[in-house]
């Protein structure tokens, strides 16, 4: 059986190693020049949102024979509204690493094999389709799959702000900040790549492009930050989901799959799982959106959370902290090993109706 993977990010790999233990090398056809998101970036696994899974580390070796490893874990997890903060300590989850580094997500997973990646090279399905029995389709830009006349919904579209600071950092503790008036339905937050480097985001949502400055210089204003910017980049964000992840010989994974959520636009467990699975589903002839379904119901939970936040104003966001702060309720959310994200639906669904009283 022939195949072909397009993009080598997460998910591509992921299935790609899936299939070399199936007994089929595929072939990675990747836009960029060179392994890896150039300027990378950070991104996260946090427990509040995977209560069943402890460590991401274990689950991958056990669950798929996959080894990845943090940065580090965060062990503070900071929220901040205009008028209000809570501070969580305990096991929240752990930072990864993305991007041409060889500590990266992608160069760790792309270790456990060797299979031909054709960099540079900007695939067009019409170009493979008579070529490859099989194509998984798994970029992070959803205009293929748009030009398929696939994509079903976008849930969330921003613009946002990836900034490389330089100052003192902690490396376990993670910022989070809501604020409607420089982040609209979206959201910032910090997370550390060492002690004297981290990364500060601002994602806004339905904003142009060259509206983003405004909103940023708004941001750096009201939280008082005065660290000193090394780099960054701006991207235009959107979350969603495809009409279905399998059309004929065509398997969607990772972002272009609806495999990240939109509540803070974190995917990387998902993102590696559906591509195992893609490649499971291409291997035995499997339906995939079957094998998909717990994910899928998983993401449709947190979609309650970015229901919840797109209702709420600023003095609910302060109400929100405070509430979130009620003995037993901090507990709850996270430190209880039990709790799964779909339990979560009761909560946002809670507060929208408290508002709306």
């Amino acid at each position: 059986m022939k195949v072909a993977i397009i993009g080598a990010g997460i998910s591509g790999l992921s299935c790609a190693v899936e299939l070399k233990k199936h007994g089929i090398t595929p072939v990675i056809f990747e836009k960029m020049k060179i392994l890896g998101d150039k300027p990378g970036y950070l991104t996260s696994s946090l427990r509040l949102f995977h209560r069943a899974i402890k460590t991401p580390m274990s689950f991958m070796n056990k669950n798929y024979g996959i080894d990845i490893s943090p940065l580090h874990p965060i062990k503070e997890m900071i929220i901040i509204a205009p008028n209000k903060s809570l501070s969580s300590k305990g096991n929240h989850g752990y930072i990864f690493n993305k991007g041409i580094e060889q500590n990266s997500i992608e160069h760790q997973i792309a270790s456990n094999f060797n299979i031909p990646i054709v960099f540079d090279n900007y695939i067009k399905i019409q170009d493979i389709k008579n070529e490859f029995d099989r194509i998984v389709i798994a970029t992070a830009d959803h205009k293929i799959i748009k030009d398929l006349d696939m994509w079903s919904t976008t849930t969330f579209s921003a613009k946002v702000r990836v900034a490389t600071i330089s100052g003192d950092f902690k490396q376990d503790t993670m910022m989070i900040w809501l604020n409607k008036t420089y982040a609209r339905n979206g959201y910032g937050y910090l997370m550390a790549k060492n002690k004297n480097e981290a990364e500060l985001v601002l994602a806004v949502s339905d904003i142009s492009m060259s509206e983003l400055d405004f909103y940023w210089n708004e941001f750096l204003r009201i939280e008082n930050l005065k660290y000193t910017l090394i780099k960054f980049q701006d991207i235009a964000h959107d979350i969603g989901y495809p009409t279905s992840c399998q059309f004929d010989n065509i398997y969607l994974a990772g972002n272009c799959g609806g495999m990240i959520d939109d509540f803070l636009g974190f995917g990387i467990l998902r993102g590696i799982e559906s591509g195992i699975l893609a490649a499971r589903a291409v291997a035995n002839n499997l339906d995939y959106n079957l094998l998909l379904k717990p994910l899928i119901n998983e993401f449709k939970a947190l979609h309650e959370y970015r229901k919840m936040i797109n209702a709420l104003n600023n003095e609910d966001y302060d109400r929100l902290i405070s509430f979130i702060g009620f003995p037993g309720i901090k507990q709850m959310l996270y430190n209880n090993a039990v709790y799964k994200s779909w339990h979560g639906v009761i909560f946002p669904k809670m507060i929208t109706s408290i508002k709306n009283r």
